[in-house]
């Protein structure tokens, strides 16, 4: 290469380069969605459909929910880790995306395909009960009833292998009591059915719960936290009610695994400022949610925790859904 081609070449690979980083600074500039691997009603979805009213205001771009809902939440993860790398397509990932590679084969890598950005929010557990039964009003009559008939009261989850399903399996082992499994393709269906009282109990949370607590369509028998709710504070902790378990569920957005590190951080940037936002987090106080907001480093850390975490779970428990 003569030294004026070499002189040609720089300014245009620096002009190119700043190009990009133009680029990436006006980031949005166009639209964006939020990928919800769940059914609607979910507090998956109520997250997300927080974060992205927010989002909307922020960036003067509309900024919309999309459900991709089954197979315990890969669909939707598998739709995003395939799409574009430019942050314009997210997904509220949820603790769901740490379980599942420790029982199955994923179709996407969740090392590579997916980049977390911002643990969003964290949700204790609640155990809640079909009011159609009369003998179960508390966690005490919950253990009674299902140790004088172990097997016959049942459980709904979103799906086989989800974490409601290894949590309320650890749950039973704790209390020595059998349960009868019955999965749905979503939480919202498996309230359905509790509701009607197809299902006898189901751990949910308290953002899709509540409602039909106050209008008296299910009981809240306890919450596994240390704590109570601020929004339920009638309900008891789990070791109140003489049974220590503890379990919550998280929500992050996470984008595709190629997504520039610079638009990864303003996504992160955006969210860990609309998460401070009062009235966004009186909005998650409210529906029992903790509103977080951290970096993509803090969040991966979370994540690897939470992987190995369910790993020795899965472990321990011999669940292999192929």
């Amino acid at each position: 290469m003569s030294r004026l081609s070499k002189w040609i070449r720089l300014p245009v690979a620096a002009a190119t380069a700043l190009s990009v980083a133009v680029c990436w600074a006006a980031f949005p500039e166009r639209g964006a969605r939020i990928v919800v691997p769940f059914s609607p009603g979910a507090s998956t979805d109520i997250v997300a459909r927080l974060l992205a009213e927010r989002f909307t205001a922020l960036w003067n771009q509309p900024v919309i929910v999309e459900n991709r809902v089954g197979a315990g939440g890969i669909i939707g993860a598998d739709f995003v880790a395939k799409s574009a790398p430019d942050g314009y397509t997210m997904l509220m990932g949820s603790e769901a995306i740490s379980l599942l590679p420790s029982v199955q084969d994923l179709p996407f890598d969740w090392r590579t395909d997916l980049k977390r950005v911002s643990l969003a929010a964290t949700v204790p557990i609640l155990l809640v009960a079909t009011a159609k039964r009369n003998d179960i009003g508390s966690l005490a009559e919950l253990v009674r009833v299902a140790k004088a008939n172990q097997g016959k009261l049942n459980y709904g989850t979103p799906g086989k292998a989800t974490v409601q399903h290894l949590a309320t399996e650890l749950f039973a082992r704790s209390v020595g009591i059998e349960l009868t499994h019955v999965p749905f393709k979503g939480a919202g269906p498996a309230l359905t059915d509790l509701i009607a009282g197809h299902i006898d109990i189901m751990f949910g949370a308290e953002p899709s719960a509540k409602g039909h607590v106050n209008a008296g369509r299910l009981k809240a028998l306890a919450v596994l936290s240390s704590r109570r709710l601020a929004g339920m504070p009638n309900v008891p902790t789990a070791a109140e009610a003489g049974y220590p378990f503890e379990e919550f569920f998280w929500f992050g957005l996470m984008v595709p695994g190629k997504t520039p590190p610079e638009v990864v951080q303003q996504i992160s940037s955006a969210a860990v400022r609309v998460l401070k936002e009062p009235e966004l987090r009186k909005r998650m106080t409210d529906s029992g949610l903790t509103a977080v907001g951290n970096s993509p480093e803090e969040f991966e850390s979370f994540f690897r925790g939470q992987f190995e975490k369910w790993a020795k779970t899965v472990g321990s428990m011999k669940i292999k859904l192929q």
